[in-house]
């Protein structure tokens, strides 16, 4: 990863740039200092009235948390002795803290904090404090879900959610007087850091549309088919959903069995090809694969009412129908996270046909079984479904894919907002060149039918896992699919949850593999051997749970890239003469992938 700027010039009143630190608080010109602060205080008034209501925290996510914490305040005004006993809990959690830095004891918890990473935190005793105090106090917090008397799972667990939520917000590393940090890099740079950093507070709404759009990433240093997605390759398939794109082989030879794999709708498809160091494509297409991607259309007025049997039809017969047909080979296909959900739909109707095409199926992060569906689940019930169906309608029949990043930003707070609140806002710093977050920031719209099904059907209901989810007329039975499948998930993911995953590797009929990455949802998947880190772990047994599983598995360093490959190869049949590129096809990475939410609108309004 890059980052963008260097050395700012030597007059911040010309440049509006932060002057270098190093100068002592003494001599900074406090009447000046004074005055800058007055007017940056009138700034800021002006940029509170802008945030009043049109910044406020979305209709569906206010109810949602006042009906978490209607339950919880019930839940202790009828056992009031509960809660008494939770003050006390929350004064000796105060009380130990106190005595620890009295006795020069480390903040544990503080110092394996990313947000009091600074040394003004443990070495000043207020902030030490501050810090302290805060800690004992958003853990007491959260405790209270969990303590809470006759509440549910689901009632607990939503709870907790959202008082993690405000007490990330309330966090003293969001406020100016709060943060030493901040304080320090205001006194040094006389007043133009918060300046600055109002600025691009400003900057952030006029982007956002009346709502804050926090950048996470400098929106100029990357762009699709410039530095990202740059594999080449062409379009070989396009119709009203997707773009197939073929990427050119870099070797003599290749399997008979080409690989087609189905990315989520819900992001953009160059998760899977980032900067060429990180691309999993690329790598794929070095191991001696034909490597196909499809590129999903972000959603728009033409394809605002597509439905499932859509997708299945223009997006995953489309595609198979076309490798297929090229290569007279049975295919290996990959599915990620939605996606796979989608790979595992299409491999069970092919099975009802008795059509044998497909050769292997990887799901990578993907579930086949939505009951333990993690933080997302707290989101899906009848009532916000039709919130949901709500808002698609205001949005005339697309799920806007704003909504859709402010609900994943939700799910990790402190790493998607609140770290940029603090680097952009407070310490006036530049956003910073970071791929993988300009693809956060890259987001899609959604089909109305398409989201609203997902939800209520997959997700609400289970019925994939259950036989009862329907497309194209008939019950999808992933029972019926005769082929070995590859089943990838991630330790850390928040989105597609390892218990949750695993429950699939129960509802197929084939031979099943099982792979435990480590990190995340995106690194879990996205790890090039290349980069030499992170971990896997790997079983040849498969009891019914996933802690179960997590006893018989042999933990490996490194990328799991290499056993997979190894796998697709004992599936992919011999040696054959790459496919020649087509005349007159446009390149890689094609159209729909360009197409932004800015350009979406604009086209609407016309």
């Amino acid at each position: 990863m890059s980052e963008t700027g260097g050395k700012p010039p030597a007059d911040p009143d010309k440049s509006g740039e932060i002057p270098p630190k190093g100068e002592g608080f003494a001599e900074v010109s406090f009447a000046r200092l004074g005055q800058k602060i007055a007017d940056l205080s009138r700034e800021l008034s002006d940029i509170t009235q802008i945030a009043g209501g049109a910044a406020a925290p979305r209709k569906l996510e206010l109810e949602a948390a006042a009906s978490a914490f209607k339950a919880l305040t019930d839940s202790y005004s009828k056992k009031p002795e509960a809660f008494n006993e939770a003050q006390l809990d929350l004064f000796g959690r105060h009380t130990q803290a106190m005595q620890e830095m009295s006795a020069g004891m480390p903040s544990i918890d503080g110092d394996a904090d990313s947000r009091f990473a600074d040394p003004a935190w443990r070495e000043n005793p207020f902030f030490d404090f501050v810090r302290r105090v805060f800690l004992a106090s958003s853990g007491w917090a959260e405790s209270l879900a969990w303590s809470a008397p006759d509440l549910t799972e689901t009632e607990r667990r939503r709870a907790a959610f959202f008082i993690r939520q405000a007490t990330a917000a309330m966090a003293p590393s969001n406020m100016l007087m709060g943060n030493p940090k901040a304080l320090k890099a205001l006194f040094q740079s006389d007043g133009q850091s918060i300046q600055k950093g109002l600025a691009q507070l400003q900057d952030d709404f006029n982007a956002g549309g009346g709502r804050l759009s926090v950048t996470q990433s400098d929106p100029d240093a990357f762009a699709p088919g410039r530095n990202l997605a740059v594999t080449p390759g062409e379009i070989v398939l396009k119709n009203p959903l997707i773009e197939l794109i073929r990427y050119k082989a870099t070797t003599k030879t290749v399997h008979a069995s080409p690989i087609l794999i189905f990315p989520p709708w819900i992001n953009k498809y160059y998760v899977l090809d980032l900067t060429p160091a990180n691309s999993m494509v690329a790598w794929l297409r070095d191991q001696g694969f034909t490597v196909y991607m499809v590129s999903w259309r972000s959603a728009d007025d033409e394809t605002k009412d597509f439905g499932w049997d859509d997708y299945l039809k223009l997006g995953g017969r489309a595609a198979l129908d076309w490798v297929h047909a090229r290569h007279k080979a049975p295919v290996n296909v990959a599915g990620y996270c939605i996606g796979g959900a989608l790979a595992s739909i299409l491999a069970a109707r092919l099975a009802d046909e008795n059509d044998a095409r497909i050769t292997s199926l990887t799901l990578l992060a993907a579930q086949t079984d939505f009951s333990e569906p993690g933080d997302l689940g707290l989101f899906i019930d009848d009532s916000s479904i039709g919130g949901i169906e709500h808002m698609i309608a205001e949005a005339g029949g697309v799920m806007p894919g704003e909504a859709m990043r402010d609900a994943f930003n939700l799910l990790r707070p402190e790493d998607l907002i609140w770290r940029y609140v603090e680097d952009r806002y407070l310490l006036g710093h530049e956003a910073k060149a970071f791929d993988l977050l300009y693809w956060n920031s890259d987001q899609t719209n959604l089909p109305g039918p398409l989201h609203v099904t997902s939800l209520r059907r997959l997700y609400l209901e289970n019925a994939l896992a259950k036989g009862a989810f329907e497309v194209e007329g008939a019950k999808v039975d992933l029972g019926r699919i005769p082929t070995p499948t590859f089943i990838h998930a991630a330790r850390k993911d928040h989105i597609s949850p390892f218990a949750s995953v695993y429950k699939g590797v129960k509802l197929f009929r084939g031979d099943v593999t099982f792979l435990l990455a480590d990190s995340g949802h995106i690194a879990g998947v996205v790890n090039p051997p290349a980069a030499n880190k992170y971990r896997y772990w790997i079983s040849d047994v498969l009891p019914p749970s996933s802690d179960g599983w997590m006893a018989y598995a042999k933990e490996h360093a490194g990328s799991w890239w290499p056993l997979w490959a190894d796998w697709l190869k004992g599936r992919s049949g011999g040696q054959v003469t790459p496919p020649r590129a087509l005349k007159k096809n446009a390149p890689a990475p094609g159209a729909y992938v360009l197409e932004t939410l800015a350009t979406i609108r604009s086209k609407r309004a016309l």
